[in-house]
């Protein structure tokens, strides 16, 4: 991308709800529902891709309060209203509805805000969104561990999914490869963007153990003492 290498490339999308018909007092949530779209739409964005040079799309849905732009950018962030859109009709639809409308409301901002090569880039991750059928298994492999032995290897996905927003999992293997255990990293249902949450993994004994990036605490463990009995 020649003339724009000094700008900050795409780092998150994220889907809010306006101030003007917000409230705590109702059965569901908004946000949740698009999680799974958002994380899909940048997982098959280019990594290096660029918008406008802001490192934050904040898609806000709903009325714009009075004298709010329909688009302003500040501090790396660029937020966008849309403003032709009912959430609670919207939360009325199936899962299946909701996420394509989710998702072509952010391709049509994203499309917007970005040139004409971008733009290219943006339609394609969209496409490919849709291929996966709105949901996928992304190998963490910065994760992955051998045992010290060398006859297991725990690896770590990354889930995302309608019904499941993002949940992250642990799977044993043996050392050609077959499935023995799988087990649940995070909570089903989860909504948290965790791919900075950890950085490493380790073995220790038998437990297999992943550590927060920054607190250098233990955040999960898989005891794989079982298997060797």
């Amino acid at each position: 991308m020649k003339g724009i290498s000094h700008m900050a490339r795409l780092r998150e999308i994220r889907v809010v709800e306006t101030p003007v018909s917000y409230s705590n007092q109702r059965a569901w949530a908004f946000h949740p529902s698009a999680h799974h779209v958002r994380q899909l739409l940048m997982h098959f964005l280019p990594t290096d891709f660029v918008l406008d040079g802001s490192s934050l799309l904040s898609v806000i849905f709903g009325e714009k309060p009075a004298g709010e732009a329909q688009c302003s950018q500040a501090l790396g962030c660029t937020s966008y209203y849309v403003e032709d859109f009912d959430i609670g009709a919207y939360m009325a639809c199936s899962p299946s509805e909701q996420q394509e409308r989710i998702l072509l409301e952010l391709t049509e901002v994203l499309v917007r805000l970005a040139s004409n090569a971008e733009a290219e880039a943006v339609n394609q991750a969209a496409g490919r969104v849709r291929d996966c059928a709105f949901a996928l298994h992304i190998p963490v492999r910065k994760l992955w561990r051998s045992s010290p032995d060398k006859q297991y290897r725990v690896e770590v996905y990354r889930c995302l999914g309608p019904a499941i927003g993002e949940v992250w999992q642990a799977r044993l293997v043996d050392k050609t490869g077959k499935p023995l255990a799988v087990d649940g990293i995070t909570n089903t249902p989860g909504y948290l963007d965790r791919t900075s949450h950890s950085s490493k993994s380790r073995w220790d004994g038998a437990l297999f153990q992943i550590v927060h990036t920054t607190m250098n605490s233990i955040v999960y463990h898989f005891d794989t003492a079982r298997f060797y009995t």
